[in-house]
């Protein structure tokens, strides 16, 4: 499934931020882990955006 999200630099960073430091308690395992996974794709997505690697050779 692919989510686009239009949002600033500033909002990018906190919802980063945000996903980085939540921690599910929900009381049912599967769905914490569930929701970590969610979470770590997202921190993945966003960390891509916000500190893209640099080009080949640099």
């Amino acid at each position: 499934m692919t989510i686009a999200f239009d949002l600033n630099h500033n909002d990018a960073e906190a919802l980063f931020r945000h996903a980085e430091s939540f921690k599910a308690s929900s009381g049912d395992a599967r769905e914490d882990r569930r929701l970590e996974a969610a979470l770590e794709t997202l921190r993945d997505a966003l960390r891509a955006q916000l500190m893209p690697e640099p080009p080949d050779g640099l």
